[in-house]
């Protein structure tokens, strides 16, 4: 605060030697001034008096009546509560000065002399009052806004040399032989703007200060050896002040022996001596070079950008091993679809060494006769892997005949391929969930590239476009400490700023976000994460850039049981799009609801957390068939609309046709998936829709369908949705839910709901 107020005096200070550059009787520049400081807040009263003192000190009372009358004129129309109330313009803010000063010009003419001459002064005074307001006003904004290490973009550099030549040209004259006061401050301010901000500034302060002291009644010449001062000792700033200083003196004595008339005065050479001495002596803070500080701040973004490659460089080895692990797992498993000849081997082993070796035939079987033993043997096993079990009508005759246990062969031949079909379907039951876990695994590397390419291919806007930020919401009596403003790699822009109100004012956030979206040229709205009110402490604040579309819903529902199996989602997401989603368990009532509700819980959590619709709905169907308990399914329908493009996609599981109605037409999307849970892998529809101002979603559940005694269905639908002339998506869902229940007598024969999203221009 204490450092604002110091910056507010110094503006204040210039405008008294401003005020004092009048020409030709007249004093444009005063009111310029004036303009652009009631622009940057910098207080209208003290304004008004400070350049009233300046006017003062250098016009008659009777020359400086009009402009003191212009600036009362201009402080009273900006009290009128009308006008108060309301956010003026700039192009306002500089017209009612210029206005002003013109209507008090023009009453000059009724006091006589010739009216051409004082209508083109008039014009010619309104003219330089709005071209000086702008161009002070990057140089007022400067002082009040820049920090250390800020360097000054072309207009400021501009303002702030014509600020110095015109405060030169004001200075008044003082009645001193061996003092030059203005001279010294001359050559002080171009060797003090050479050395800060480099050979730019040096150049134009150089250039414009010559012409200052040539229109007090300096030499011409002035200008090139000013502007020659400002350029040669800029190539020596890297080696320090006492070189640079010393090629300033240099340049001064090359330039006299040069030209003659550049040669320097006795006076002349004691204030450049003065000068340089004062640079010399003045503090480190106040004497550095400003692009040393940006440096050191190139430097730290440089750190920064090899930081986020690092971090880039280390998920992505994370998303690999991932990625390597998920490929490893597919190698290992394998679907045993029959069994192997291995374990055909090893159950005639168990059953030959179980029934044979202790019968008193198996000498005649395994010896004499252990060819056709064997073939007859293999057949048999043959039969029941073919069958899933073998009868005594698939013996050979020659083997049942031979065999005097044959009954009991049967029975414990069956019994090891009923052992054998078990083991085999707990087998390739962990080799699903092997397929699932290394699908899951796979997504998740998937999930890790997409969040780290979103994060670090975003880019950091300028510091100029920052300190524009800072300076728009200033006007808005709004203090900012810190900001970084981000473009998303959708070219989508977030800020993210330390901010506090100024003067114990409350603001509401909505209305920075609206001087944010002024100076960046984009729509700007409040995160749904941020504050609401911006109060005189410092706090957090995030703005994102605002959509182009907005979506009102309507939900109607029925109920078959006391719990509905339906559940539903509306959900509005930061990345500047919004989900619609319905879940419709198998059956009714409780169970039916639990299980939609996982499912509708699980993707909920999945998409705000970033993840991709196809990515979440992968990894909820791979959870849900993980399930130990028992299996769970649901239909999933989902629609997933862009908020800024107005693009919809529409991703259906197992559920009932959506319906768009648009202006004279309807369209339907329908799917002929299975519902979620039910395999290992999920299959899925999808299609993209371009939606326009006025269409809107209709997504129903199955019970909605079936209620309806017509075949097609959905022609009925489409015939319905064309009949309702209303625009209310709550109410065109009600009318849906009354016209399929009057085919029940109101009874509903399953859980219905209806969503109806319409979407409109904001």
């Amino acid at each position: 605060m204490k450092d604002s107020k110091k910056r507010t005096l110094l503006i204040h200070v210039i405008g008294m030697f401003v005020a004092r550059a009048a020409f030709y009787n007249m004093n444009p520049l005063a009111i310029g001034y004036f303009t652009a400081a009631l622009i940057a807040n910098t207080g209208g009263k003290m304004a008004f008096l400070a350049i009233t003192i300046g006017i003062m000190t250098a016009m008659p009372i009777t020359r400086a009546l009009k402009y003191l009358l212009t600036m009362i004129t201009t402080l009273v129309i900006l009290e009128i509560p009308m006008i108060k109330k309301r956010k003026i313009p700039q192009i306002v803010m500089y017209a009612i000065p210029s206005a002003a000063l013109g209507l008090y010009s023009l009453m000059e003419i009724t006091a006589g002399g010739p009216v051409s001459h004082y209508f083109l002064l008039t014009i010619l005074e309104m003219v330089i009052a709005v071209v000086s307001a702008g161009l002070f006003q990057y140089g007022i904004e400067f002082i009040m806004q820049s920090s250390k290490g800020y360097k000054m973009n072309n207009e400021q550099m501009i303002s702030m040399a014509v600020l110095v030549a015109v405060m030169i040209y004001a200075f008044p004259e003082l009645p001193v032989n061996y003092v030059a006061p203005v001279e010294t401050f001359v050559y002080f301010i171009v060797l003090f703007f050479t050395y800060k901000y480099g050979v730019g500034q040096g150049a134009i302060t150089g250039a414009v200060c010559g012409l200052a002291l040539s229109l007090r009644g300096g030499p011409v010449s002035d200008i090139g050896l000013f502007t020659m001062m400002g350029i040669l000792p800029a190539v020596f700033r890297e080696m320090g002040r006492f070189p640079v200083a010393a090629v300033y003196l240099a340049t001064a004595a090359i330039m006299g022996l040069i030209n003659p008339a550049m040669e320097l005065s006795i006076n002349e050479i004691g204030a450049l001596s003065s000068a340089v001495v004062v640079f010399l002596l003045l503090p480190r803070n106040l004497i550095y070079r400003v692009d040393a500080v940006d440096g050191i701040g190139k430097q730290e973004i440089l750190a920064a950008d090899n930081l986020k490659k690092i971090a880039k460089t280390r998920m992505k080895v994370f998303s690999d091993s991932f990625l390597k692990l998920s490929k490893t797992l597919d190698t290992i498993t394998e679907k045993q679809i029959k069994l192997k000849q291995k374990e055909i081997n090893r159950m005639f082993e168990d059953v030959s060494e179980k029934l044979c070796k202790n019968c008193s035939n198996c000498t005649n079987c395994w010896e004499n006769n252990l060819e056709d033993t064997y073939q007859a043997a293999c057949t048999l096993f043959e039969a029941a892997e073919r069958n899933g079990f073998i009868q005594k009508e698939d013996i050979p005759a020659k083997f049942l005949s031979d065999c005097i246990a044959v009954d009991e062969f049967v029975s414990e031949t069956n019994r090891s391929f009923e052992i054998a079909k078990l083991n085999q379907i707990w087998q390739n039951r962990v080799a699903e969930s092997r397929e699932v876990i290394a699908e899951q695994l796979k997504e998740v590397s998937t999930v890790i590239q997409d969040i780290t390419s979103d994060i670090y291919t975003a880019e950091q806007a300028s510091r100029m476009t920052e300190e524009k930020v800072i300076r728009r919401l200033k006007a808005e009596h709004i203090l900012v400490k810190n900001i970084t403003i981000f473009e998303r790699g959708d070219k989508r822009k977030e800020v993210y700023l330390r901010a506090a109100s100024r003067g114990g004012r409350v603001i509401m956030a909505r209305e920075a976000a609206a001087a944010l979206g002024e100076a960046l040229g984009h729509r700007m709205r409040v995160s749904d994460a941020s504050k609401s009110v911006i109060s005189k402490n410092y706090e957090n604040y995030i703005f994102v850039e605002d959509t182009k579309f907005k979506v009102l819903t309507g939900v109607a529902r029925a109920m078959k049981e006391n719990v509905s199996g339906d559940n539903f989602s509306i959900l509005k997401l930061e990345t500047g799009e919004m989900m619609v989603a319905l879940a419709d368990g198998m059956g009714t009532g409780k169970e039916a609801g639990d299980e939609s509700e996982t499912v509708m819980s699980l993707l909920e959590q999945m998409i705000e957390a970033g993840f991709k619709a196809e990515m979440a709905i992968k990894l909820i169907n791979s959870s849900l068939v993980l399930k130990s308990e028992k299996q769970t399914f649901s239909t999933i329908d989902m629609s997933i609309l862009n908020l800024f493009t107005g693009m919809c996609e529409f991703i259906k599981i197992g559920a009932a046709s959506t319906f768009i109605k648009r202006e004279n037409w309807v369209e339907t999307i329908s799917s002929t998936t299975l519902p979620i849970g039910m395999f290992g892998s999920v299959d899925y529809d999808t299609v993209a829709k371009k939606l326009y101002e006025g269409d809107i979603v209709i997504m129903v559940t199955d019970g909605v369908l079936d209620s309806i005694p017509e075949e097609d269905k959905e022609g009925y639908m489409e015939k319905m949705l064309m009949e309702i002339k209303s625009s209310n998506p709550q109410e065109i869902a009600n009318r849906i839910l009354d016209s399929t229940l009057q085919n029940s007598n109101y009874v509903p024969r399953d859980d219905m709901t209806i969503i109806a999203a319409g979407i409109w221009a904001k």
